[in-house]
Parts: structure tokens; C-alpha cells; sequence
């Protein structure tokens, strides 16, 4: 039932994660792979906190994968491409919803729920993402591996960890504001026209 009433939700947030992958992942920046994926654990922490359903952050990465996939085009998805970007939003996906529903519940705290699901995944997704590039792929060296799994998993850690910390502090410091007062037939045009706009948005920049 969670699913059916807030499935506009669960689309803008799998946007927003998509459109990030998109517009960051296309930029030159340093350590890009440690910038997209705190702000995909961030942004599924978010939804977690307002959407505390197993599987809705496996939907949510899943419709980030097609956002990517979209906005690069069909003619993009070679082995190569779908063994890169889509693989590692799938491993951060599996990992959070793991040790989510281990770590997020109603027995522990908020913060060290949160803390520890996006350090743990952190370490676990780049870790797996950086074996199948080495030993897989062959496209790595083990100095590469250690690398991206220890400085790049902790960095990435670090980052979502402290955001998500800073965002859940908030959001119950100034939570007495709820979208759900706003007529529902509103809502759902606000969130429908933005999930539109961030696909566009996605096709025309990818």
C-alpha cells in the first residue's frame, strides 16, 4: 500500500539520483565517483527516513539505472557502459537495502542506523565494484583496488554518513512541515511535471 500511495516519490527520487549520475558523472571532476554515489546514499537515506518500506530503495536505483540508460541513449549501453555506471548504482542499491533493513528499525537510533548502513555499504559496493574491475575485467591493478575500496569506499562514507546525519537532524528540527497537506491532486502534478522535467533534462544533457 506504501508503494501505490507514494509511487511519484519513489520516481523522483530515483530521478534525482539518475539526473546526478547524469549531469556529475558527464563532468571532469575529481574523485566523481566518490561525489555521485554519497549523494545516491544520501538521497536514498532521505527516502528511507520518509519511506520506511523494504524494497523501495531497490525501485528507486532501479529507476535511476533506466534514468541513466535513457539519457545516454540505447546506442550507449555497450558491455563496457552497463559494466560501469548502471552496475555500480546497482551494487550501492543491493547493499543499502541489505543493511538498511538490518540497521534501520525501530530498536536503534536514527543516527547510528543511518551512520552504519551508508558506511557499510560504502566499503561493500566499492569493494565488490573494484574486484570485478581487477580480477573480472582485468582492467585494474590491485594498487587501483586497494585505492578505490579503502580511500574512495571511506571517503564515500565519511561524506554520506555526515550529510545524511546533518539531514535527519533537520528533518525532525523542522519537521512539523508535511507536503501532504497540499491537495493531493496538486502534489501529484507538482511531482509528475518535475519527474518529466528532470527526464528531458536527462535526454538533452546525457
Amino acid at each position: 500500500m506504501i508503494l501505490k500511495r507514494n509511487y511519484l516519490w519513489i520516481a523522483l527520487f530515483g530521478s534525482l539520483i539518475g539526473l546526478s549520475e547524469t549531469l556529475i558523472g558527464s563532468a571532469k571532476i575529481p574523485y566523481s565517483s566518490v561525489v555521485l554515489s554519497a549523494i545516491t546514499l544520501v538521497l536514498l537515506s532521505v527516502a528511507r527516513y520518509y519511506f520506511p518500506k523494504k524494497g523501495t530503495s531497490m525501485l528507486i536505483i532501479i529507476i535511476a539505472i533506466l534514468f541513466k540508460i535513457n539519457s545516454f541513449g540505447i546506442q550507449c549501453c555497450t558491455t563496457q557502459f552497463l559494466l560501469c555506471g548502471p552496475t555500480a548504482l546497482l551494487l550501492l542499491g543491493i547493499s543499502y537495502e541489505v543493511f538498511a533493513s538490518l540497521f534501520i528499525s525501530k530498536t536503534t537510533s536514527r543516527y547510528t542506523g543511518n551512520i552504519l548502513t551508508c558506511g557499510l555499504t560504502s566499503i561493500l559496493a566499492f569493494a565488490i565494484f573494484a574486484i570485478i574491475q581487477t580480477y573480472i575485467l582485468k582492467s585494474w591493478d590491485n594498487a587501483r583496488l586497494v585505492n578505490y575500496t579503502f580511500v574512495r569506499g571511506s571517503l564515500t562514507a565519511l561524506a554520506s554518513g555526515s550529510i545524511t546525519t546533518l539531514g535527519l537532524y533537520l528533518a525532525q528540527r523542522f519537521g512539523n512541515f508535511s507536503f501532504t497537506r497540499l491537495n493531493p491532486y496538486v502534489l501529484s502534478g507538482i511531482l509528475g511535471a518535475l519527474i518529466i522535467a528532470f527526464w528531458f533534462l536527462g535526454v538533452y544533457s546525457g
